[in-house]
């Protein structure tokens, strides 16, 4: 038996959902609200985090989607890191921590 890797076979193919998580520091949290609006399917918690050199209340912003529009995240990334005075924002994407 082989495997039928024609072009029809792959369309097929189900699209798994992905999981990007958002940390965003709580003096941030007005940025919840755009994330709500644009990926319904998500999840907020409450947490403490030690990102931003000391402890601070976080945001764990949890979205499933089929992916992640890039020029959306960066604004997401920008307005969190102004209204929240900090350098950068954590991000879970594909199983990797990256830093923003």
């Amino acid at each position: 038996m082989s495997e039928d890797t024609s072009p029809a076979a792959s369309n097929e193919a189900i699209p798994f959902p992905t999981l990007t998580i958002l940390y965003l520091p709580a003096e941030a949290a007005a940025v919840v609200e755009d994330v709500s609006q644009k990926y319904p399917n998500m999840t907020i918690e409450d947490c403490t985090g030690f990102f931003h050199g000391g402890q601070r209340l976080y945001k764990k912003v949890t979205i499933w989607s089929q992916g992640i529009d890039s020029l959306w995240m960066d604004a997401v990334i920008a307005r969190t890191k102004e209204l929240a005075s900090v350098q950068f924002v954590n991000v879970v994407s594909g199983g990797m921590m990256h830093i923003l």
